[in-house]
């Protein structure tokens, strides 16, 4: 039966040692070593593959981002490799493929579970979540994990339907706009945010302007006789942090805990811009308190095992 699983990229354990394995250094000099080959790409969301040589021999091949960006597979293991050995082989590609996916810049990659998956490798079944049957309705609480004190929330974009909320509503009387940010008010967002929130998100949706189309939303008050800064309300961007990831929620805090309509709206945009990107499903970062309302309100939320503290809290912080 086929499954798909979602890796945690960061505790992936390097594939050199099973590489090395292949041509232990007891073994005679006729063994070559096994050698990743990697095909160019226009981008870190285009499609690429990996292949395995030996003294330019052929042993397999794996594709990257075929199936959308963040992904691995299919993989071709060639004729030349012995039958015993074709298993270890295919998950060997997919455990090269894996690793090449984390260089590019992303923290989960999906990859499907069919052929050899008897010989899933503990490697990789370590950093693997069971991507849940999308037909399964469950509770906020049974798709939520308990004892992570925050989480990565995982979203399959293939099964999403998106709501009809509103990309301009009022809240507490004020006029309000949730839209992709213009490519001139990149300063003033900027300024904002490191102003409000500090200089870690100010550099993430800095990050959002080098994308085309640019990787974020904002929320806009609609009043123009506002100063600028003042009709900045809060930001969500994606492919920053990471690929295929979107960054934690920022609401100044007037706004905090009042309408969650408008925390709705900014998430609900923002997983629309992401899925007009091409991306087939996406990754909701390091969400705390707020995570139980999140699922409450998006059902096709689940709380991803294990991505505590994930990728966070590695970077030196200002």
């Amino acid at each position: 039966m086929s499954r798909e699983a979602l890796i945690r990229l960061y505790d992936l354990t390097p594939s050199q040692p099973l590489l090395d394995a292949l041509s232990p250094a007891t073994a005679s000099r006729d063994i070559a070593p096994v050698v990743p080959r990697f095909k160019g790409a226009a981008g870190p969301r285009a499609q690429s593959f990996v292949e395995l040589h030996r003294e330019g021999t052929l042993l397999g091949r794996c594709g990257i981002n075929v199936k959308g960006p963040g992904t691995v597979g299919a993989c071709e293991v060639a004729a030349v490799v012995a039958p015993a050995e074709r298993a270890g082989m295919h998950w060997l590609l997919v455990h090269v493929a894996l690793e090449r996916l984390q260089w590019l810049g992303y923290a989960y990659a999906m990859t499907e579970v069919s052929e050899y998956a008897d010989h899933f490798p503990s490697v990789l079944r370590q950093a693997a979540w069971w991507i849940p049957d999308s037909s399964e309705r469950k509770s906020a609480a049974a798709r939520d994990d308990k004892s992570l004190e925050w989480a990565d929330l995982f979203i399959d974009f293939r099964t999403w339907t998106p709501s009809s909320t509103p990309t301009s509503l009022t809240v507490n009387g004020r006029d309000l706009w949730v839209r992709r940010p213009e490519a001139s008010e990149e300063l003033l967002i900027v300024d904002w945010l490191r102003e409000t929130f500090g200089g870690g998100w100010a550099s993430e949706i800095h990050r959002s302007f080098s994308r085309d189309p640019i990787s974020s939303v904002i929320v806009v008050d609609r009043n123009k006789e506002l100063p600028p800064k003042d009709r900045l309300l809060g930001f969500l961007a994606y492919d920053t942090a990471r690929l295929g990831m979107l960054s934690a929620i920022a609401l100044v805090p007037e706004t905090r805990g009042r309408d969650l309509s408008l925390a709705t709206a900014l998430i609900e945009e923002c997983l629309r811009e992401a899925r007009a990107s091409g991306m087939t499903y996406a990754v909701l970062g390091g969400v705390g308190n707020a995570r139980l309302a999140a699922l409450r309100t998006f059902s096709a939320l689940w709380t991803i095992p294990g991505s505590c503290p994930g990728i966070f809290g590695r970077g030196v912080r200002n």
